[in-house]
This record gives structure tokens, C-alpha cells and sequence, in this order.
């Protein structure tokens, strides 16, 4: 059991790699001892957490975990007048917790831990935040202030070698099948990257051994623990632990970019994360569009992504795609089809700029979009976040009206069409290509039917030619004349 017969790469990403089988699966069957940092103590933090640990479980390997503790306000005030001890409010959130799981995986993946702990192969230690008066923080301040919100992984393998790897904390059960995941992995014998392994290193060892100044850990109280071994199957094997190998790879199986788009991608974001893809209908200018959206939520914190389209329908075709590319932000549909946007765009820009959400997506239509009423609600509260705009056909936007809803709150900017010169209006035209800094990307009609699709081994659109037909309208109009 060695990692240095492993093919490790310094960096995975969901969006391209398996990261179960193609990370978690080889390190943990080669690890004696896992160390980890996850988020919020919760049955779905502690199931990502326990990925792949069927080899950690095979090799009769031990775990350290560390997560965070789940407080609700009114939790927070009552340990702040005494009327409950920390203890007391983590046992009860907990334990309510494990006793509401319905999902299958995580279930399982929580019966492996109290196994692990009914056989005294992992100690659990949960952290509390503290401000700067020492008093507990809850889950929202703890999201606000970006403190405890890193997850950092340590294994250890027979001879002792060590690899890390760290992330942005993104626990929830859906983040292993749907959203996109990213992290950096280090290794401690090479030399360009022991460095940065032992960051990792000592920043568990910090929490773990209670020495940050605002970090608090406790070891789990023990009602904790016999919750998780009273739930610890008496066969680990019944588990039957492997059968979500074929599961982890999921979301990547369902969407894969191709090379021109990652291509167009890659072009937006060096223009500053703006600009036009100008792309022929059907060769995947929504997905490309729908990663640039994932690029920029795992830059930036707080984060509004508004997408204005066309038409009403239009808006639920797009809900679906979103859907099925495996995003889970939060959404507001803005139109007239809901009589309460006006309510729910403030509230919800209200709540990001106060921190109750990180990220919310808006659908609407570009007629709504230029009204009078998005565009003073979105200068009213734009505050302390960023603001994504996505415009579908944005050629419809060079309408005179259409320019209006072109104010300068959207930091960054992606139009998408497959026409984006508007005919006869060279105005319009040159708006739109200010606004989002010019093309950045082309994929012509012309690419569309000569470029074969590796999914198909066929070109994306069927050639076709042109066919010039001329036909006369005299007897037409003799026909009209004739009945008035």
C-alpha cells in the first residue's frame, strides 16, 4: 500500500473528472489513517466526508474527522443566557438529524462511520465558532464570515507517506452527484509541493488539537457516539459499500463539454468574463453558458446570476437545463407569470447582500427585464455582491427598449446567439457588442455542419444545401385584387 505507485493529479474537478473512482477510491485503498476537515456536522456533511472509505475500511485504517457545529440563532442565544450548554444544543440538533435520514446514501455512508466508531477506529471532534467575544457563533454568521470554510483532507498510507488535498466546503449530498467540485491535492515527498501539503497539514492539526483562537473543539459528546454506533450495521459488508462506485460519476456522465465549448469558456473569462458567443443553434451554447456560471460562483462568494430570454417558455426551458446540468442554487422566476417578482427579486437580493444566501439565479423575460421596475429594484439593493447577467438571443436586446435594461450593476456579462448582428439596425448591433465586449467566441453554421461530434461521430447539424426557388406572384396578387 503505496501512494507513490498512484497516478496523482495536483488538481480534480467534477466537470471533467470522476472524482470518486478516478480520487477517493485508489488514496483510500491505499490509506491506513484519514484525516478530515469537513463542514457543518450534519448526516449529509458526514456522508460526502466518507467517500470512498470502503478502503480505508478493508486496510482496518482509522479516521479523524472535525466538522462544525450546526447552530441555529435561538440556539446561540439560548447558550449565550445560560439556559442550555453547548453540549446540550449540539446533542439535540444532531441526534434529530440522524434520526430524520432518508436518503440511501448518506445512510449508508453514516452506518460505515458508527462502524468505524463502534470498533474505536475514529475519533469525531466538533468545532465551535466563537466571535470576538468568545460567544458562539450560528450556521448563517459562520457562512457570512467565510470562518471554518474550508474542507482539507490527510491520508496516510503504510509507509507513512502523506497526501492532502483542499477545497471550498461544499458537503451536501447532492455536491458528490450534481454540483461542480473542486480541489488541489499535494504531496508530502515532493519537494514543489511539501509546502503547501504541510498548510494543510498544520491547519487540521489546529482544529484538531484545539489551538485556533477562535475555533473552539470539543470531542463529540458521547450520546453523539452511540447514536452513530446504534445505527452501525453488525456486517460492514452488508453494506454493500461499492455499489455507489457507478454512482459517483453521475453528473459527469450526464453532461460533457465539448472542446469548442470549453474553448468559448476559456475565451470569456480571459476577456474579463464578458463578452458574446456567437454560435449556431444547437451546438450547446446553454451548457457553455451554464459552466461559465459555475466558473464564476466558485470565484466569487455572493453571487446574483440573472438570465433573461426572450419568451416566457423560453424561461422554463432553461429552468430544466439547469436542472439537468446539476445546479441547486436557489431561483426566482421574474415575469409577469408571477404577480410577486417585484417582492421576491428585493427580498431575494436583500438576503444575499446580508449573507442569509450565497448564491440565487433569476429567470425573465427581456421585456421584463428593461422595465422600469428590475432595473430600479436591482440599483436599489445591489450591494455587497456580484451580478452575472446571461442574455439568451441577445440580439433582442439592441431593440431600443431592449437597451435600456443595459445598466452598468452587471459585473460580468455573457450574451449568447446565433445571430448577435441584428439586421438593419447597426445601432442595436454596436450596443450589444459594447456592453458585453464584442464576440469572443464563433461557432458558425459553416463549423456546425463540417465539425464531427466525437459523442456521435457525425457533424453537430446535418449539412444541407441552399436551393433557390423562384416563384411568381403575379397570379397571387390578381387573385386578392379580385375579391376586394
Amino acid at each position: 500500500m503505496s501512494f507513490g505507485e498512484l497516478e496523482i493529479k495536483s488538481s480534480y474537478d467534477s466537470d471533467d473528472d470522476d472524482i470518486l473512482n478516478d480520487f477517493y477510491n485508489p488514496v483510500l485503498a491505499n490509506s491506513v489513517e484519514y484525516s478530515r476537515l469537513a463542514g457543518f456536522f450534519t448526516s449529509s456533511a458526514l456522508a460526502v466526508a466518507a467517500r470512498g472509505i470502503r478502503g480505508l475500511l478493508k486496510n482496518d485504517g482509522k479516521m479523524k474527522l472535525v466538522a462544525g457545529a450546526m447552530l441555529k440563532k435561538e440556539d446561540v442565544e439560548a447558550i449565550r443566557l445560560g439556559l442550555e450548554k453547548p453540549e446540550e444544543v449540539i446533542n439535540r440538533a444532531a441526534i434529530n438529524d440522524l434520526d430524520s435520514i432518508e436518503d440511501e446514501f448518506v445512510r449508508d455512508h453514516v452506518m460505515a462511520l458508527g462502524w468505524l466508531i463502534a470498533k474505536q477506529k475514529l475519533e469525531i471532534r466538533i468545532a465551535i465558532v466563537e466571535d470576538k467575544n468568545g460567544r458562539p457563533l450560528d450556521a448563517d454568521s459562520i457562512l457570512r464570515k467565510g470562518v471554518f470554510h474550508q474542507k482539507i483532507g490527510i491520508f496516510t498510507d503504510g509507509n507513512g507517506r502523506k497526501i492532502s488535498f483542499s477545497g471550498s466546503v461544499n458537503e451536501t449530498a447532492t455536491a458528490w452527484t450534481e454540483n461542480i467540485e473542486e480541489f488541489k491535492v499535494f504531496r508530502e515527498w515532493v519537494e514543489a509541493e511539501h509546502e503547501h501539503f504541510l498548510s494543510d497539514y498544520k491547519k487540521f492539526n489546529k482544529y484538531w488539537n484545539n489551538e485556533s483562537q477562535r475555533v473552539k473543539t470539543m470531542t463529540a459528546p458521547q450520546a453523539i457516539k452511540d447514536k452513530l454506533i446504534q445505527m452501525a450495521p453488525k456486517d460492514i459488508e452488508k453494506l454493500e459499500l461499492e455499489k455507489w462506485d457507478s454512482q459517483g460519476s453521475k453528473r459527469k456522465n450526464q453532461i460533457t463539454l465539448y472542446e469548442h465549448q470549453k474553448e468559448a469558456i476559456e475565451s470569456w473569462i480571459e476577456n474579463g468574463m464578458r463578452g458574446i458567443f456567437e454560435m449556431a443553434t444547437g451546438t450547446g451554447k446553454t451548457f457553455a453558458a451554464l459552466r461559465g456560471l459555475m466558473k464564476t460562483s466558485e470565484i466569487h462568494k455572493k453571487l446574483v446570476v440573472i438570465i433573461t430570454c426572450p419568451y416566457q417558455h423560453l424561461i422554463q426551458q432553461w429552468r430544466r437545463e439547469i436542472e439537468k446540468f446539476g445546479i441547486t442554487f436557489d431561483f426566482i422566476i421574474a415575469d409577469s407569470s408571477n404577480p410577486l417578482w417585484k417582492d421576491n427579486l428585493a427580498d431575494s437580493l436583500v438576503d444575499i447582500s446580508l449573507g442569509y444566501k450565497e448564491k440565487i439565479i433569476i429567470l425573465t423575460t427581456h421585456r421584463t427585464f428593461s422595465s422600469d421596475n428590475f432595473m430600479s429594484i436591482v440599483k436599489e439593493h445591489k450591494k455587497d455582491f456580484n451580478i452575472l447577467l446571461i442574455a439568451d438571443e441577445v440580439h433582442g436586446l439592441g431593440a431600443e427598449r431592449g437597451r435600456i435594461g443595459l445598466i452598468d450593476e452587471y459585473d460580468f456579462r455573457l450574451g449568447l446567439s446565433a445571430t448577435p448582428k441584428r439586421w438593419f439596425g447597426s445601432i442595436g448591433t454596436q450596443a450589444i457588442y459594447n456592453y458585453f465586449n464584442d464576440v469572443v467566441f464563433e461557432f458558425t453554421l459553416k463549423d456546425a455542419i463540417n465539425t464531427i461530434n466525437p459523442a456521435t461521430g457525425r457533424t453537430y447539424l446535418t449539412p444541407y444545401r441552399y436551393i433557390p426557388k423562384f416563384v411568381s406572384l403575379e397570379g397571387c396578387i390578381t387573385y386578392f385584387l379580385e375579391r376586394g
